[in-house]
């Protein structure tokens, strides 16, 4: 017996008991905490409760310091950081950034209309796309295919591999995937072990398919030193663009391939007259946020310095994949940045539709956007939500409208740069604001004394009422008790 506790005592010396991720209490003396704590508990707040984005200095300050009550912090504090993160714009502490300002663009040249509508443009709204005339609820207004198309990028492997379409992506058979099969019906790449699923399909993907895959396909362009695009540079910038989950930098490889490769030059002036941002300008309404997009919309959950450093990252692979566009000095940092920002703002399903993308937000639309959920490369169709009067704006929505108010303004103030003010936006925050007043005690009780009177006239009508003075009463109140809110008379 004695060497074993002799041995448990052995062994309770070696072991040390830690908390759990090395979680350590709050100290409960008093501190200054670090610039970024602070950033990063307001932004922490505003996520689990987005209504608190209106709220002003004083009332987040005493957030955090309920919060933290050991923090030393000053109010004035909280106001700098925030502000000095870009949090806070145009000196008004209870304003949001947005970057609505900053979106510019331009005529659309070229663009083949649907017959029921045209563009104008507005101060207020940009671009948008407005009835001609009465369009009846339920109506087709048009279809389109996309301007360009983006295969998933998770499903990127299964393409490399033959099991998926190498142009739409999608899932081929087990018998339309076998390599005897495909040769016979001439959906092979005679190169390399992707596949297509349709004729139509390699028609549209073979070239580009050459050029991005394979530097056989891939010929100098006439009185140039380098190639168009670097196959090899390309197949390692998608690796990286799965790897990092980073489909802004996938999408608009693709699409700078399509505007380089089309010699009418149609496509990439389309592109540049789109509603236009640069992806910095975006990633600063994501720090006021709490993470509202992520790599798949070209943002990350770091902090700006790290971010920053990937942009460079994808940069300089970018610029690897386009030789003669890099010689030329074409691609600069800041188109880089645009081209980025432009995608963000006005993909679709990944996707980038030309009519479709002059639709401009309401919470409430008028049309119903619907696309294919089998085959994408469908494109769309577009319908009257409701009847649609002659002249009146044609709207879709950014988002859920089943989220709550505070939801989509805070996604769409994020991925979109506005703070929405449709009308279902309105009566959201007056129909909030009613409940909130209605459930406050003062509230509570005049409800109980009205339905207390409604009671009492159902019970005696019209009748009038005689109350009797107790006969032992002297003309003085009776003294009384107050007890758990109620009042108690103490007889004599």
């Amino acid at each position: 017996m004695k060497n074993e506790s002799n041995a448990n005592a052995s062994l309770a010396n070696k072991l040390e008991v830690v908390d759990i991720n090395d979680y350590k209490a709050e100290s409960k003396e008093p501190i200054v905490p670090h610039e970024r704590q602070i950033v990063d508990d307001v932004i922490a707040i505003w996520k689990q409760d987005p209504s608190t984005e209106t709220l002003g200095i004083s009332k987040l300050h005493a957030l955090v310091k309920d919060r933290h009550q050991n923090w030393s912090v000053s109010e004035k504090r909280v106001k700098t950081l925030l502000k000095s993160f870009g949090l806070l714009t145009n000196n008004a502490s209870n304003q949001q950034f947005t970057y609505v300002n900053e979106i510019k663009s331009l005529d659309t040249p070229d663009i083949d209309l649907p017959e029921k509508v045209h563009i104008v443009m507005t101060a207020k709204r940009g671009k948008g796309l407005y009835a001609k005339n009465k369009i009846a609820k339920g109506d087709l207004i048009w279809e389109e295919t996309q301007l360009f198309y983006i295969p998933p990028l998770a499903n990127v492997n299964l393409i490399k591999g033959g099991k998926a379409c190498s142009y739409c992506g999608k899932l081929l058979t087990q018998s339309s995937s076998n390599a005897g099969i495909s040769v016979l019906k001439g959906l092979d790449c005679n190169v390399c072990s992707e596949n297509w699923c349709s004729q139509t399909c390699k028609k549209i993907d073979f070239q580009l398919h050459g050029m991005l895959k394979h530097n056989l396909y891939n010929p100098k362009p006439s009185g140039g030193s380098k190639k168009l695009i670097n196959a090899n540079a390309f197949l390692e910038l998608q690796d990286y663009c799965l790897k990092e989950q980073w489909n802004a930098l996938y999408a608009i490889t693709i699409i700078y391939a399509n505007i380089i490769t089309d010699k009418s030059g149609i496509k990439g002036k389309q592109f540049k007259a789109m509603a236009r941002v640069s992806q910095d300008v975006r990633y600063k309404a994501l720090n006021s946020s709490a993470g509202a997009f992520d790599n798949l919309q070209g943002g990350a959950l770091f902090v700006e310095e790290q971010q920053e450093r990937l942009w460079k990252e994808g940069y300089t692979m970018f610029r690897n994949v386009f030789p003669k566009s890099e010689e030329s000095g074409d691609i600069t940092y800041q188109e880089f940045m645009y081209m980025m920002g432009t995608y963000n703002i006005n993909n679709l399903d990944s996707c980038i539709y030309l009519t479709q993308s002059h639709l401009n937000h309401n919470c409430d639309p008028n049309t119903s956007v619907e696309t294919s959920t089998t085959v994408r490369t469908d494109g769309l169709k577009v319908f009257a939500a409701r009847d649609i009067r002659a002249g009146e704006e044609l709207t879709t929505t950014y988002v859920n409208p089943a989220y709550t108010v505070q939801q989509r303004q805070r996604e769409l103030r994020v991925n979109w740069g506005f703070k929405c003010g449709c009308q279902k936006c309105k009566d959201d925050l007056k129909c909030q604001q009613r409940r909130k007043s209605s459930s406050t005690p003062a509230a509570k009780e005049s409800k109980g004394i009205r339905e207390m009177l409604i009671d009492t006239k159902k019970e005696i009508g019209d009748e009038e009422i005689e109350l009797e003075i107790p006969s032992h009463h002297d003309g003085e109140r009776r003294k009384s008790v107050r007890f758990d809110e109620k009042v108690i008379a103490v007889s004599e």
